[in-house]
């Protein structure tokens, strides 16, 4: 098969759809079935009969067995490439920090991008992923969004048991704009920092989804975030996480919290 005819086969991928899900289908039902013309039904069912793909039985079309074959492989191929689409920011960064990541892990997972107008959707995402977890770890390489500091103030400091892997920079930046929520959040028990200055992208491990992120170089934001309840993905994030969890430092081996905490609540005040 020369690479022309393999494209003219890709190219009906509709007729192979229906007749893998419809089963055997005359001329009229593929009309109906496609919304096209009787001439074009005959031109496309010609050439994927003079491909061996399709066969004519008792006045119906039918798959042959290398057409059942082409058929789930093209739907296939297709799936991959859109996911790779659709994923091709975290595909960027992960490759860029020598991670591999498994395609198919994320299929059919929710990518949510950031456009002119909407700069926040990614994060508004991820946090109605908090708004319904009792758990959340992750890995993090920029700034919490100060508009959604208040809810994930109250969600940590009354329930929310949390893990959080921030560079120093990041961490003492919070610590000393929000001294005394700080205080509260890590006395309560339910908020652990840990300190990685490598971070490859977002991560986050909530009860039923996880989610990845990346973050805009210039302007700090979330652009896209992709999450799914895939446990095949979930599988690659654990081990994504403890990677770089095994990697970090404990916030109370980096810093001197309690000087910082004071230094900060001094000068606010």
């Amino acid at each position: 098969m020369d690479i022309e005819e393999l494209i003219e086969i890709v190219r009906q991928k509709p007729v192979l759809d229906a007749l893998r899900e419809e089963g055997a289908l005359d001329r009229r039902e593929l009309e109906q079935h496609l919304n096209v013309s009787r001439s074009t039904v005959h031109r496309f069912t010609r050439s994927l009969r003079d491909s061996g793909v399709i066969e004519r039985t008792g006045g119906e079309f039918v798959l042959t067995p290398l057409g059942e074959v082409a058929a789930e492989e093209i739907a296939e191929f297709q799936s991959t490439v859109e996911a790779a689409w659709d994923l091709a920011p975290v595909l960027r960064v992960t490759a860029a920090h020598d991670i591999d990541i498994d395609l198919e892990a994320f299929t059919g997972a929710t990518v949510t991008t950031a456009a002119p107008g909407t700069p926040y959707r990614p994060v508004n995402r991820f946090m109605s992923l908090v708004r319904t977890t009792e758990t959340l770890r992750g890995l993090d390489p920029a700034s919490i969004n100060p508009l959604h500091l208040d809810e994930l103030y109250d969600c940590i400091s009354t329930e929310m048991e949390t893990e959080a892997v921030y560079p120093l920079a990041v961490v003492e930046e919070l610590l000393a704009s929000h001294p005394e929520r700080a205080r509260t959040v890590i006395g309560s028990g339910n908020l652990t920092f840990w300190i990685h200055d490598e971070l490859p992208f977002g991560l986050t491990l909530c009860d039923d989804r996880i989610g990845v992120g990346v973050y805009d170089d210039e302007t700090g934001l979330l652009r896209t975030y992709v999450d799914t309840d895939s446990s095949t993905a979930r599988e690659w994030a654990e081990d994504v996480y403890t990677t770089y969890r095994a990697e970090a430092t404990p916030l109370a081996e980096a810093v001197d919290l309690d000087r910082l905490l004071s230094d900060s609540a001094a000068s606010s005040g």
